[in-house]
């Protein structure tokens, strides 16, 4: 692991606080879980393509591991869905137990591998979003259209979270719209 990068950002360390403010500590506990295992999921599939991982960086928008190597559009879609992927399997397997905290964090995989694939930028529903839209349509148009859904995504997610009374999930809608309208915020 010599010569890998690790960046962590101020909107990482104020994700973490804001997780830990609205859930606490098991919160926490059970989103860095989530997260591994997400992460991890990608990392298998940057393994199977070949790809070689430069570094990882804790951004505002989660964990982003920075890879390279000749990778087609297929395996970078496919690198990219391996996190979603990695994080349902991981809350199938904590539903099945008969551990409280474990189910609580296999709710939380399950709600955060949603969460990202939401057709939002940065997150990897987001991505897979452009690399479909890039093969219909420039790079520019993709990125308007992401906007355009990254906001519509944001304002559902807030007004369910006013719905159903949830001060966690009306700030995740509203930091999702933040990371999908200012991109220097990622």
């Amino acid at each position: 692991m010599a010569g890998l990068a690790l960046s962590v950002s101020p909107g990482f360390v104020l994700l973490a606080a804001a997780v830990y403010f609205l859930g606490g500590a098991g919160a926490l506990a059970a989103m860095g879980a989530a997260a591994l295992a997400h992460e991890l999921g990608h990392l298998a599939a940057m393994f199977l393509a070949d790809a070689h991982v430069r570094g990882v960086h804790l951004t505002a928008a989660g964990p982003v591991i920075d890879y390279s190597g000749a990778l087609s559009a297929r395996e970078e879609m496919g690198i990219v869905a391996a996190g979603p992927v990695a994080g349902l399997l991981f809350a199938a397997l904590c539903f099945v137990t008969d551990v409280p905290f474990l189910i609580y964090t296999g709710a939380i995989a399950l709600l955060a591998a949603l969460f990202n694939l939401l057709p939002a930028l940065p997150m990897d529903g987001g991505r897979l979003a452009q690399y479909a839209l890039e093969t219909v349509m420039s790079s520019r148009a993709a990125d308007a259209v992401l906007r355009i859904l990254g906001t519509a995504c944001a304002l559902g997610v807030l007004a369910t979270g006013i719905y159903i009374r949830s001060a966690a999930a009306a700030a995740a809608g509203i930091w999702m719209g933040l990371l999908a309208n200012f991109p220097d915020l990622r």
